[in-house]
């Protein structure tokens, strides 16, 4: 099984004013074997950066309906009978390579047009959530070899091969294919970020989302288009907001547990504080309370004011005690001084019996909070099958875009869906693809071209070459 490798982004920076373009470093493919089982020589990467003029001006693609509707999880080459139906966006004005995870990188700069204003507000989006990937596209005429192991070696071929461009896709071929860089200039207007710019805290510095801890979800969310990552990523950059200026973010609060209503959330600087935070969801948009509704407690979100009553009611009762005690030895020798022990002793009983109410009234709410606690362990089981049903849902939605309809209706393959059998899974992906690389060794065998997409899929082999650079691309 090949190590899964993946860059994270470095850097969000906003540059001087510039209205034309934002300016994105990407990631296109390496020299290590992707997970098309495609592997790149030196030699076909080195010829790309000696002879970048020739490159210069090559397309970013992507599919931009979808994109702006935010199908993120729909993303691909749309080839469609041998052509590729996505449409260009920006276009390459450097190339140079890097070194990653131990891999040669084919590295790439790209200018991407402000012409598409909804295109750059969802491009900005993937890419502060480190989801911007990329796929590369080579018209491939021939394979130099086809190891054992059925890994495909792609060289230069005296100009056979060749790379024709990228395009933005939600399932990558190349773990390296990451944006790395993104200069955004002159587009802080469309961002609509508060200029906040004390004591803000570069992003590079903290890239651990939510401090490292992982979010719990609790109740019933009745939303039919936000993803719980989609609600705490809303509600995470609303407490901690960014500067769009410094790209600084103002680290304040990490969320602990998420309920339909309202969040709980720890001070990032101090653990014990904890504050319970009210919010609703209007448009898709997470509405967080204002800060005169929060209410601070401690773990578990025990009120500050229960510890207080309890110890003032047992000094109370401690001085209680001590007025009986020497009410007795006045008593015993025989002193004037009882009546006042009495009015104390008075003073104190009216005393305890307003901390008895007081009591009371804590105890009925801790009983409330019981009673809540009771009602959250009734929909335990509930929360519990409706996250089995939601990694079902993601399973039979990866698993049938990598199987064969046939495959994927199987029974072997259901009941490991069922069972949340990744390895199963995987293990019948792989005896899928085993199975068609007859068909790949054929097809490479031929004189005909072949369209290599670094997405996840098979070959595509198409009839005629120049049949391809004619057809049209947006």
């Amino acid at each position: 099984m090949k190590e899964i490798l993946s860059i994270k982004p470095i850097s969000l920076e906003l540059n001087e004013s510039n209205d034309i373009y934002m300016l994105l470093n990407i990631g296109i493919l390496s020299n290590v074997a992707n997970y098309n089982d495609a592997q790149f020589t030196d030699e076909f990467i080195e010829y790309i950066v000696s002879n970048k003029d020739t490159y210069i001006g090559l397309p970013l693609q992507v599919n931009k309906e979808k994109l702006e509707n935010a199908e993120y999880d729909n993303l691909t080459h749309e080839l469609v009978n041998g052509k590729l139906m996505t449409e260009s966006i920006g276009s390459f004005v450097d190339f140079w390579t890097e070194t990653i995870d131990d891999a040669t990188v084919l590295m790439g700069s790209v200018k991407i047009w402000k012409r598409y204003p909804n295109t750059c507000s969802a491009i900005l989006e993937l890419y502060e959530n480190g989801d911007l990937e990329s796929s590369c596209e080579v018209m491939i005429k021939e394979y130099k070899e086809i190891t054992e192991d059925g890994i495909r070696i792609i060289d230069h071929a005296d100009g056979s091969n060749a790379f024709i461009g990228s395009a933005i896709v939600s399932n990558p071929a190349e773990a390296r294919a990451k944006a790395t860089l993104l200069v955004a200039e002159a587009y802080e207007k469309d961002l609509s970020i508060k200029d906040e710019e004390k004591g803000d805290v570069n992003v590079a510095e903290k890239e651990v989302f939510n401090k490292g801890h992982k979010i719990q979800y609790k109740g019933k969310f009745e939303t039919a288009s936000l993803k719980y990552s989609e609600i705490s990523n809303q509600i995470y950059n609303k407490l901690n907001p960014i500067n769009a200026k410094t790209n600084g973010r103002q680290y304040n609060y990490y969320i602990h547990t998420i309920f339909n209503d309202h969040v709980i959330v720890e001070d990032w600087d101090d653990y014990e504080v904890l504050f319970k935070i009210p919010y609703s969801i209007e448009n898709d948009e997470v509405i967080i309370s204002p800060s005169d509704q929060w209410e601070q407690g401690k773990l578990g979100f025990i009120p500050d004011n229960t510890t207080e009553l309890t110890n003032l009611l047992a000094e109370k009762e401690k001085e209680l005690v001590q007025a009986k005690e020497e009410l007795a030895t006045m008593k015993n020798t025989g002193t004037n001084e009882e009546i006042d022990f009495e009015a104390k002793i008075n003073e104190l009983n009216d005393t305890i019996v307003v901390q008895a109410e007081t009591e009371n009234k804590l105890k009925a709410e801790i009983s409330e909070l019981a009673s809540d606690v009771e009602d959250l362990k009734k929909y335990k089981e509930q929360v519990e099958t409706a996250e089995k049903e939601a990694e079902i849902t993601e399973l039979s939605n990866k698993y049938s875009k990598l199987l064969s309809e046939e495959t994927f209706k199987s029974e072997d393959v259901q009941n490991a869906i069922q069972e949340l059998n990744s390895e199963k899974l995987n293990e019948i992906v792989v005896n899928e693809v085993t199975k068609q690389k007859t068909e790949v060794e054929v097809a490479s065998k031929q004189n005909n071209d072949v369209i290599v997409v670094a997405s996840k899929q098979d070959d595509l082999i198409v009839k005629d070459k120049r049949e391809f650079w004619a057809s049209p691309r947006s």
